[in-house]
């Protein structure tokens, strides 16, 4: 479909997308390298950022995401989104989320995993440091069997990098079925949009698939 989007020119410019999109190797290596859904407008030349909702699909590798615009985090984990009727098997939110899932996706890990090693991770940030902004945490890459994630917020304007032995990834994705059963694992691990955020920010308890009413709280 075809939509006009604003320039700094002062002229609209006109951007070609999809709404549905077959997930390939193709798509995957632009949305890594920063290319997917960019666009140039036809009167300055200058390259556009548009931020549009995209559902990935392909069957055959059972891959089924529904990416949602960061500006419209607050409401969809509310549950007070346009997003509510959408069943995927997975929904991200924001660019930085997509990129990670795709990493995750062609190093053959389990995003609940990956996330419940996050879980861990925050947790001895906020209780080893006095932490004024909101951290964010990726996984990267795996190197040398270990699983290096990537750590924002921490230092102003720094990203740091953070090596975790494969071993203890191994140990969550064996703990899942009984980790899922308890809180905060309950609720961040709870399909589609699985992500630590739900529990590390507050939000008001209207869809129990996508919110809580409770700051995230460390474990020792």
């Amino acid at each position: 479909m075809k939509v006009l989007i604003p320039c700094l020119c002062g002229k609209p410019a006109e951007f070609e997308y999809e709404k549905n999109m077959d997930f390939n190797d193709s798509i995957a290596e632009d949305i890594l390298n920063g290319n997917f859904m960019s666009a140039t407008c036809q009167n300055c030349g200058k390259t556009l950022k548009p931020d549009f909702s995209v559902r990935f699909k392909n069957e055959s590798d059972n891959i089924d995401i529904l990416y949602i615009p960061e500006k419209d985090r607050d409401e969809y984990l509310r549950g007070k989104s346009q997003y509510e009727y959408k069943k995927p098997n997975r929904a991200v939110i924001g660019y930085g989320e997509l990129v990670e899932k795709i990493r995750i996706i062609q190093t053959g890990l389990d995003d609940m995993a990956v996330e419940s090693v996050k879980y861990y991770i925050l947790s001895k940030i906020e209780n080893d440091n006095n932490i004024e902004n909101e951290v964010f945490i990726y996984f990267n890459r795996i190197q040398d069997d270990k699983l290096f994630f990537e750590i924002h917020g921490l230092h102003k304007d720094e990203i740091g990098f953070l090596p975790i032995e494969r071993h203890f990834y191994d140990m969550n994705s064996e703990k899942l079925e009984e980790n899922m059963e308890v809180e905060p694992f309950k609720t961040f691990l709870k399909p589609p949009y699985v992500s630590l955020l739900k529990v590390y920010r507050e939000y008001e308890d209207n869809d129990p698939g996508t919110a809580v009413d409770s700051a995230f709280t460390p474990k020792d």
